[in-house]
């Protein structure tokens, strides 16, 4: 095994090499001039954008590579989304692309084809949401089919995925006055067959989202914009609610804060006069997505069985992350997508005696730490009794800073009971390294080595 300290370059070098990420954005436009402002402001967003054209018959300019997504932005020939979808989907194969349709105008095929759907108007910000809900959904599917294959492999075991509540209806909530034009729009989701909740008060309405969970939330912001920004923004900032859409009923000609609305946390801004077919199927379009997500969640949780995790049961063992992580760099090769691994090393600290038992149950605690602090499609394998690998896809070197940054901070503010001396809190020092994987280079086993390696140089100088 070489020395890794000739071999990988230094931190600060790093830092110089890599550069930040960002998601890229095919857009397929038949309306240059509509797609170059929708394109302007997604880069304005920080996404990566390429435009291709399509003139209803010939697609020019496709990138071999595949993107992130493909947003279909159509104008003149909506009627040829489904076909163009297949088209793309085609040309990618086998990497399977997000495809998201924004629309002109509805089409008959589109929602079979397409994985969402957006019709006009639409903000980019908006769209750039959806890209963003899209690509992490697309990730999360990627990962459970890995680890499906990795726990047949390994233990020859299949755990049953799938939707377990087949036969619940959507659940909506109203929240705002009860006006001429939101009783149009209950009476057409239940029309639907959804489940309507009305919470006519703020108060109300936190009651309610503190109860059981909707797939939607839709809020009155026909004569003011509050409460509906500061309801919107307390979900943002509730892990239960942060995930669940709200959108915004507004009035077109009065209503002017597009920009706020989004970044306070709407998904979508419906105007009063559209047709309330058009206005159910944009608050459905995004409460199935929020149910699929729901659905990928519980999925993830079944996968975690007991022979592929450690003594905690918070963390993959070596033996399952040795068969995976090859799966991963395979995935992410077909796709031209990085994988960064972060090494993390602990060493207790505590004045006077320490019971083993007491560093066991510390070494637990912090591993359903690490678990819960990094995404469910992220993987966090205990290497040893003190060393950790994570592994994350689609990511790069630069993001994997942000976590491992993260973690040391949540290591400083975290103690320990120490059994044998209760005035001494037990406390770790760690030491971190990251190791980027550019997509195809070299065998997993290697950069395993490699990264255990550096982590525990580290942890020897330090």
């Amino acid at each position: 095994m070489s020395n890794l300290a000739t071999q990988l370059p230094s931190d600060s070098l790093n830092e110089q090499r890599f550069k930040p990420r960002q998601t890229r954005v095919l857009i397929v436009s038949d309306h240059p001039t509509e797609s170059r402002d929708v394109a302007t402001s997604l880069r304005r967003l920080n996404l990566d954008v390429q435009l291709a054209l399509f003139d209803g018959k010939t697609l020019n300019a496709i990138p071999k590579q595949a993107p992130d997504a493909v947003l279909c932005h159509l104008t003149d020939f909506v009627e040829r989304g489904p076909h163009l979808a297949k088209v793309i989907r085609s040309h990618f194969s086998p990497h399977p692309v997000p495809m998201i349709g924004a629309m002109a105008r509805p089409s008959a095929e589109s929602s079979k084809l397409f994985d969402s759907i957006l019709f006009s108007p639409v903000h980019p910000s908006q769209i750039a949401n959806r890209v963003n809900a899209m690509v992490r959904l697309g990730v999360m599917e990627s990962e459970i089919t890995r680890r499906l294959a990795t726990l047949d492999e390994l233990y020859s075991e299949k755990p049953e995925i799938g939707d377990i509540t087949p036969d619940r209806r959507f659940r909506v909530l109203f929240i705002g006055k009860a006006s001429p034009a939101f009783m149009i729009m209950i009476n057409a989701l239940q029309d639907k067959g959804v489940d309507v909740v009305a919470a006519f008060t703020s108060f109300s309405a936190f009651d309610y989202l503190h109860g059981d969970p909707f797939d939607a939330v839709v809020m009155n912001a026909l004569e003011q914009s509050e409460p509906a920004f500061s309801i919107a923004q307390a979900m943002r900032r509730n892990s239960k609610l942060f995930h669940t859409p709200t959108l915004f009923l507004v009035d077109k000609d009065n209503f002017q804060d597009h920009e706020t609305a989004y970044s306070r946390g709407a998904r979508d801004i419906i105007t009063v006069d559209a047709e309330p077919d058009e206005i159910s199927g944009r608050i459905l379009e995004l409460a199935n997505y929020h149910r699929v997500h729901e659905q990928l969640k519980l999925d993830m949780l079944s996968l975690t069985t007991d022979a592929a995790l450690d003594e905690s049961g918070s963390a993959f063992s070596q033996s399952f992350f040795i068969a995976h992580l090859p799966r991963i760099l395979k995935d992410a090769a077909i796709s031209h997508s990085p994988v960064t691994l972060i090494g993390l090393s602990l060493s207790p600290n505590c004045v006077g005696n320490v019971e083993a038992e007491a560093i066991a149950s510390a070494y637990n605690q912090m591993t359903k730490l690490l678990s819960n602090l990094v995404r469910m499609q992220d993987v966090v394998c205990r290497w040893d009794e003190k060393t950790f690998v994570l592994s994350f896809y689609n990511t790069d070197r630069t993001e994997a800073k942000i976590i491992l940054d993260r973690i040391h901070s949540l290591n400083k503010c975290s103690s320990y009971e120490n059994v044998a001396e209760y005035n001494s809190p037990l406390t770790f020092s760690a030491q971190g390294t990251i190791l980027e994987i550019p997509s195809g280079e070299g065998a997993a086993l290697d950069h395993l080595s490699n990264l255990i390696e550096n982590v525990k140089i580290k942890t020897l100088v330090n």
